[in-house]
């Protein structure tokens, strides 16, 4: 059984949107609990899975991907190390190496945080690497699981996170294979350490500013490791020599390298946990699974109190309150306590409904006519509602009437219709209720 929590964890989101695709639309357990939020009701609607989907083995085959990444960034670092020395010296320039194993990778780092910018939804080589790896190593499902998480953006976003994290920590992990060769070379090649310019005097000023400034965090407590760069041109007696450069460079690679790229994988990983704890599940298919599970089936009387309630009779449709009073309690679980009008020529009847929706009580149901959707004056009117009911509850009910202002259900149309409209609303979070005649009950 998964955890009753509502804070997601990646595998768990993984197997929510791949259960949700293999969904008949309709289905929806007995006895489900959860908290009455979007994220719990979910969360308790996939603990109700029997079959272990395929999340864990995706994000087992991610994580191998990363070390697979870590462990050719950390040879590629120890590569790069050994790549700077000129074995007829036995000598390493100082500002090539400096070059090779600090500038180039902040380099391709500025430029992948550019075009991610740009293009918040590539991950960069490095990511689609890792994508490409896990889902081959996940092996018959990892295209499917892939498809999936490319269908929710929330779930691309921690992805997103997920995969920073592990490039950045490989990016440590390459400054970490320097230092390693390079304490190699002068354990086992003794080597030395120079750097040569044909403009003596200008490469020496440039390269000993170069110096000031990467060793400012720390030449205040260790000035002794601070190199001294003008003994160690290489001029034509040069034989060898410089190492007061080693640890200058150890210690450069540490702070400006390894502690850097720690400190983004950190972020991202609290990026990806913020992202997790509490999606927002606002695509259409979230939308019509929410409908389906909050939706309450015929039967006796619901536990607890309901809900006090404002309706707004949204055109002027004068329905039969007595006979949707019974309905609104047993199916909604909303109490209506008093009715306004929205969307008629009255200025007065306008200003009694926004008066009554700034002290609207627990909740607010908006009546509509199935035939009377307009998108963009919907739109409108939701925004209204919205920003006046402050966090409270929105129940869209949609019905058609017959003359003496009864409810009947309305037709396929109009309800594929209102369906595809609400599905479309992200970020406006309205539960829609479509009218069913067969759902009465005796009022008294």
């Amino acid at each position: 059984m998964r955890g009753s929590g509502e804070r997601w964890k990646l595998d768990e989101l993984i197997d929510f949107e791949v259960a949700l695709a293999a969904w008949d639309g309709e289905s929806r357990p007995d006895d489900l609990s959860g908290s009455g939020t979007r994220s719990g009701v979910f969360k308790a609607w996939l603990a109700k899975g029997q079959e272990a989907g395929p999340g864990k083995s995706w994000v087992s085959a991610l994580n191998w991907a990363g070390r697979i990444l870590a462990w050719v960034a950390l040879l590629g670092g120890l590569g790069a190390a050994w790549g700077c020395l000129d074995r007829h010296l036995e000598g390493v320039h100082v500002v090539v190496f400096l070059t090779a194993c600090l500038f180039i990778p902040w380099l391709v780092l500025v430029v992948g945080v550019t075009a991610w910018l740009f293009r918040p939804d590539k991950a960069g080589l490095a990511g689609a690497f890792l994508k490409r790896l896990a889902t081959r190593l996940s092996g018959e499902k990892g295209r499917q699981v892939l498809a999936r998480i490319e269908g929710n953006p929330e779930l691309v976003k921690a992805l997103g996170w997920r995969i920073a994290a592990k490039t950045q920590g490989a990016a440590a992990d390459f400054h970490v294979g320097a230092v390693v060769g390079l304490w190699a070379m002068v354990f086992f090649r003794k080597v030395g350490f120079f750097w040569e310019s044909t403009t003596q005097l200008a490469m020496e000023r440039s390269l000993d500013g170069l110096v000031r400034v990467l060793s400012f965090p720390w030449s205040w407590r260790f000035p002794q490791f601070l190199p001294d760069v003008g003994s160690t041109r290489r001029g034509s007696d040069w034989d060898g020599g410089g190492q007061g450069w080693v640890m200058f460079l150890i210690l450069t690679l540490a702070i400006w390298g390894i502690l850097p790229r720690l400190l983004l994988a950190g972020f991202a990983r609290f990026q990806e946990r913020r992202t997790l704890k509490s999606p927002e599940f606002q695509s259409p298919g979230h939308r019509r699974l929410w409908r389906v599970l909050t939706g309450v089936r015929r039967g006796g009387e619901p536990q607890g109190p309901a809900d006090g309630a404002l309706v707004i009779d949204l055109g002027g449709i004068s329905p039969d309150r007595e006979a949707l009073r019974p309905y609104f309690l047993h199916h909604l679980r909303m109490n209506p306590v008093s009715w306004e009008t929205l969307n008629v020529l009255d200025a007065g009847r306008e200003a009694a409904a926004k008066a009554a929706l700034e002290k609207a009580p627990a909740g607010v149901i908006l009546l509509a006519e199935g035939w009377s959707l307009a998108p963009r004056r919907m739109e409108e009117t939701l925004k209204r509602v919205l920003d006046a009911a402050g966090g409270r509850r929105i129940v869209l009910h949609v019905a058609d009437f017959d003359q003496q202002g009864r409810a009947k259900t309305v037709n396929a149309a109009e309800r594929a219709a209102w369906e595809t409209f609400i599905d479309s609303q992200k970020g406006h979070d309205v539960d829609l209720s479509i009218h069913e005649e067969d759902r009465t009950w005796a009022t008294g």
